[in-house]
């Protein structure tokens, strides 16, 4: 069998293709010169028509009147979506792609004069029956034969339908994204901007200096500053200025850029400008309201320690308080009230934590006081009962130690409304719990609730603590807990009660060290002296 019967028929006729007057590409020519024929022979037999078959553009030939395929490589046949080309006419295969395609093929061949398309589009039906939309660069130059007559048409050209793609998509992303892109020539100092850097900077390509007087005076420096940095180090710069446009309005841009170089150093900057008006803004404005609440958590916080009592004395009971907030206030309160012969405490702890915490935590405060004046006469069951029944239902509900002590004796009783148990503590005794539990207030407004008694002694102290101090996490996420408090506190009862509160606070804050302080912490020390 002879060499050409093996080719593959996509390109079996390329021996008899002709470029131009006398032209054949597999052979040589009248009057070519040495240097020519020399490149020509140094390609191997069939290795031409290898290459042509395997190009990653495509090729084709049609010939005659009837514009009939030749010759296509493979890239062809994939681009319109079928193998089935040779012998058949470009009539009858290209009308699909467009008629713009076929049109521009007919008149090369009637008028002889090549022409190119750039970005040209298709739409090519595969055989499968999917349509697809592609974009092609395409050159036709006319295969003219001795006598130069027209004979066919030689297509050459590539598929761009991707670069042609991301060059949409970067132009929607820059439009918007409100984003400009821009080279710099470092030698030139000309500055070519993308088209819609009109719309959104109000220049276009020019000068440097166009740009640069458009910078707002007090960031013209820090625009100096930065461009000279990136040139002096070859160092990207990213920074955030004001930018008047002609039109007399200022936006907000981000300007970055990073330097490209050349085979003699620094050629040009490369960059994007974005316009981040709405961004820096809204940035201003945020900060703004923080600054705005962070004042107004400063005044409640103000508020909610003027709440608090100060450490005092009443008859021969000393009393001090402690309250560290989660954050810059808290749910927890605490009041000491002296009336009638007698010291009315109470401390209080609000389901939840932060700003909405704390409004209810100064509505139980309230409440809880007014009552204690109002219904002094009442033992403190029923005080605490009449506080759960007036408790509004749309409130969350708070847990609470309530408590009376006469004066003259030391006794007291106390409730526990779903509060930690307070502890006595008996210097050389030891500490002794009270209470029993209870519901806290808020839960149920028919809640009945039972006293406890109790009686403090010369040297003894009642301390009263919120969950704050037993459920204290440290890194590990491991509890303080009750035992840990009451071990803690055993080491105490021996010393003075002068800085209880404050050395048990410190070894709380420092378990928790490296973490939040997820709970607020309060505590309330009465001591008979």
């Amino acid at each position: 069998m002879s060499e050409n019967k093996k080719l593959n028929p996509l390109v079996a006729n390329a021996e008899r293709w002709h470029f131009g007057p006398s032209i054949d590409p597999l052979g040589t020519r009248p009057g070519m010169s040495h240097h020519e024929a020399q490149t020509r022979s140094a390609f191997k037999p069939g290795e031409v028509r290898r290459l042509l078959e395997n190009s990653p553009g495509f090729l084709a030939v049609v010939r005659g009147d009837t514009l009939t395929f030749e010759l296509v490589n493979r890239a062809f046949a994939d681009l319109v979506g079928t193998r089935e080309l040779i012998g058949k006419s470009a009539k009858e295969i290209l009308p699909g792609l467009g008629p713009s395609f076929f049109d521009e093929l007919e008149r090369v061949y009637t008028t002889g004069q090549p022409t190119v398309g750039r970005g040209a589009p298709l739409t090519i039906q595969k055989e499968s029956g999917s349509i697809e939309r592609r974009y092609i660069d395409v050159v036709y130059q006319p295969i003219t034969g001795d006598e130069g007559i027209t004979e066919g048409v030689f297509l050459q050209g590539q598929d761009v339908t991707h670069q042609k793609r991301t060059e949409e998509w970067l132009r929607l992303a820059l439009q918007g994204g409100r984003i400009a892109a821009w080279e710099r020539d470092l030698t030139t100092d000309l500055v070519i901007w993308s088209e819609n850097s009109v719309d959104l900077l109000g220049i276009s390509s020019g000068p440097a200096s166009t740009f640069a007087k458009c910078v707002h005076p007090d960031d013209r420096e820090k625009h100096r500053e930065a461009l000279g940095q990136a040139l002096k180090n070859g160092s990207p710069y990213d920074l955030t200025i004001r930018f008047q446009k002609p039109n007399g309005s200022t936006i907000w841009i981000a300007h970055r850029a990073e330097v490209q170089h050349g085979p003699e150093g620094f050629h040009k900057l490369a960059g994007i400008t974005v316009d981040v008006t709405e961004q820096v803004l809204a940035d201003i404005e945020l900060r703004r309201r923080e600054e705005r609440y962070r004042r107004d958590l400063e005044a409640a916080a103000s508020v909610q320690r003027s709440l608090l009592p100060t450490n005092g004395v009443a008859g021969d009971l000393r009393y001090r308080g402690f309250l560290q907030p989660s954050s810059f206030i808290g749910g927890d309160a605490f009041n000491v009230i002296e009336r009638d012969g007698k010291l009315s405490f109470f401390l209080i702890d609000v389901c939840g934590h932060g700003a909405a915490a704390a409004l209810v935590s100064v509505a139980a405060h309230r409440s809880v006081s007014e009552a204690i004046i109002k219904d002094r006469g009442l033992p403190p069951e029923q005080i605490v009962q009449r506080v759960c029944q007036d408790w509004p239902d749309d409130l969350p509900y708070f847990t609470m130690i309530f408590g009376q002590i006469d004066l003259a004796s030391g006794t007291g009783n106390l409730i526990q409304a779903g509060h930690p148990h307070p502890l006595i503590l008996q210097p050389r005794k030891g500490i002794v719990s009270l209470g029993t539990g209870g519901l806290p207030i808020g839960i149920d407004a028919n809640a009945a609730y039972e006293s406890v008694p109790f009686s403090l002694s010369s040297g003894d102290a009642l301390l009263l603590y919120s969950d704050g101090i037993t459920e204290a996490e440290n890194p590990s996420g491991e509890c303080f807990s009750e035992e840990r408090l009451l071990n803690l506190l055993n080491q105490w009862l021996d010393q003075s009660s002068d800085t209880l509160l404050e050395w048990l606070t410190g070894h709380i804050l420092r378990w928790s060290s490296g973490t939040d302080v997820s709970d607020d912490i309060s505590a309330l020390l009465i001591e008979r002296v």
